[in-house]
């Protein structure tokens, strides 16, 4: 094989590998409905071994009661806390983002869902911490190329996407759920499902009409190491 075609051979392989590398996220099944802090835990001992965090230690941190569900902006400020340098890109219209809002923004259906289970002083608290931080959090949707680039990175990429959608039930309501992707290769998106187990497959299309749904905002929280 000459030089030009050695070369050539090399790229392709390079950026195959690129996309198709699997991160070993250690695995953390949520307990209620707990799995934007499952997804913490996942994060934290991937770059922290040694971490002996909790999900009851990060429920308390984000300010999750019993039965709510977590904004990923809630989540923001602690993954910081914990050394972790992170960043946030979401549609969620925080700046209008109130109890009386969200029926509006949602749906009456879903809003008032959101509007149950949300611990609106949290909530808040995380939206002063994203205006305080504004390198931290960007209001925009990421382009599923630039998922794709961050994860052929080693990025940590934490997503929130509608589950009822993904299992093919559109007509349902809305189920928020926050996974943790482990794997993209050409036709699937691999993540540890924290109610269900490590790495479930689905098919990109699928995962994309998942993230896509209204409700997850487009969530995405991007972690690229650890701080330094």
């Amino acid at each position: 094989m000459n030089k030009k075609w050695l070369i050539l051979f090399c790229l392709l392989f390079l950026a195959a590998c690129s996309v198709e590398n699997q991160l070993d996220i250690p695995y953390h099944r949520q307990e209620g409905p707990s799995c934007v802090q499952s997804q913490m835990v996942m994060a934290i001992k991937y770059f922290y071994p040694d971490s002996t965090i909790t999900q009851a230690e990060l429920d308390q941190k984000t300010g999750r009661g019993p039965n709510q569900w977590t904004w990923f902006s809630q989540a923001m400020p602690v993954l910081i806390e914990e050394g972790l340098d992170a960043y946030y890109y979401s549609l969620s219209p925080y700046e209008e983002l109130d109890e009386i809002s969200v029926m509006e923004i949602y749906g009456p259906e879903d809003g008032e869902l959101i509007k149950s289970v949300t611990n609106w002083e949290a909530l808040e608290n995380s939206i002063e911490y994203l205006r305080n931080n504004p390198e931290r959090f960007e209001a925009r949707k990421l382009e599923w190329s630039e998922v794709e680039d961050a994860f052929s990175k080693g990025y940590v990429m934490l997503m929130i996407i509608d589950y009822n959608v993904l299992m093919g039930h559109p007509e349902k309501p809305y189920a928020g759920h926050g996974v943790t992707i482990t794997k993209i290769d050409s036709k699937n998106v691999v993540f540890h499902n924290s109610a269900l187990g490590p790495n479930q497959a689905a098919l990109k299309e699928d995962f994309i009409e998942a993230w896509d749904a209204p409700g997850t905002d487009n969530d995405a929280i991007v972690i690229k190491g650890k701080l330094t």
